[in-house]
C-alpha cells in the first residue's frame, strides 16, 4: 500500500528576527533572541572603528560614557579607580568587566546621564566625556554651563553599512522575518537607506521594535510596517519584552 504523502508544510516560516546593532552588543542580543525561540539574524548596519585616546589627555575626576563603544579607548589600568558614569546597564556591565571599580549607571539616555552627573558631582570636577566622532557636543556644552570642566574626546567613529547583510536580505525578501530590532536612530536611518523596493514591500508583514520614541520616529519616515513597538525603557530587557516569545 503506498505511503500517504506528508501534509504540506507552511511555505513561509516567519520566525526570523533581524538584529541591527553592531558588536559588542550584537552577540549577547543574538543569544537572548534565540533563547526566546526566534531565529536570530545578525545584520549590523553600523561599522565602528575604535580611535586612540588623544595623547596628553589628563587623568579625569570622572569618566563619562554614553556608549559601550568608548570603553576600549579609555580602558587604562591606571584609571580603573576613577569613577565611571555610564548611560545604561549594558555599558555598565562592560565597564566592570574590563576592570573599572566604581561604575555608576544612569537610566538609559544621555539626559538621564547628565542628570545623574549633576546630582552626584556637586564639586564639578574634570570630566572625560568619551564619545563617537560627531557626538556629544550638546552634552559637553550643557555640562560646562553647569560648571563642570569637560574634556570631550572622540574615541570611536561610526559609518553606515552600504547594503543589508546577505542573510538578512534573503530572509526579508523571502518573507521569513517577523521582527527587526533597532537600538538607535542612526541604525534605523541606515536600514532605511539600504532597503530595496521588494524588501520595503515586505515590511508590511514585519514588526519593528524600537528602543525609544526617537528611533520609532525615524522608522516611521520610511515604508509602512505591520507595527512599530517602542520598548518601555531604553534597555535590552525592555526590548526583548516588547519582542516577546516566538509562537
Amino acid at each position: 500500500m503506498p505511503k500517504a504523502p506528508n501534509p504540506p508544510s507552511d511555505p513561509v516560516a516567519r520566525n526570523g528576527v533581524i538584529i541591527t546593532r553592531p558588536p559588542p552588543g550584537l552577540a549577547p542580543t543574538m543569544a537572548a533572541v534565540g533563547g526566546l525561540g526566534w531565529q536570530a539574524i545578525a545584520a549590523p548596519l553600523l561599522h565602528v572603528e575604535t580611535l586612540a585616546l588623544a595623547r596628553g589627555t589628563p587623568r579625569p575626576d570622572a569618566i563619562v560614557l554614553t556608549s559601550g563603544q568608548a570603553i576600549a579607548a579609555v580602558n587604562r589600568p591606571a584609571w580603573h579607580d576613577v569613577p565611571c558614569y555610564v548611560v545604561g546597564h549594558a555599558t555598565g556591565e562592560r565597564a566592570r568587566a574590563v576592570g573599572f571599580a566604581h561604575v555608576i549607571t544612569a537610566a538609559g539616555t544621555a539626559d538621564d546621564l547628565s542628570a545623574l552627573l549633576r546630582a552626584a558631582l556637586p564639586a564639578r570636577g574634570l570630566l572625560l566625556l568619551a564619545v563617537g566622532r560627531g557626538y556629544g557636543h550638546d552634552m559637553a556644552r550643557a555640562l560646562r554651563a553647569e560648571g563642570f570642566r569637560v574634556v570631550r574626546r572622540c574615541v570611536y567613529a561610526v559609518s553606515p553599512a552600504r547594503r543589508l547583510p546577505p542573510q538578512a536580505a534573503q530572509a526579508l525578501g523571502a518573507g521569513q522575518v517577523a521582527a527587526i530590532l533597532f537600538y538607535s536612530t542612526r541604525t534605523a536611518q541606515a536600514f532605511l537607506a539600504v532597503l530595496g523596493a521588494s524588501q520595503a514591500a515586505r515590511l508590511r508583514q514585519v514588526v519593528a521594535v524600537a528602543m525609544s520614541d526617537g528611533v520609532a520616529a525615524a522608522l516611521a519616515t520610511g515604508p509602512a510596517w505591520r507595527a512599530i513597538r517602542v520598548a518601555g525603557r531604553p534597555d535590552q530587557a525592555a526590548m526583548l519584552a516588547c519582542l516577546g516569545e516566538a509562537r
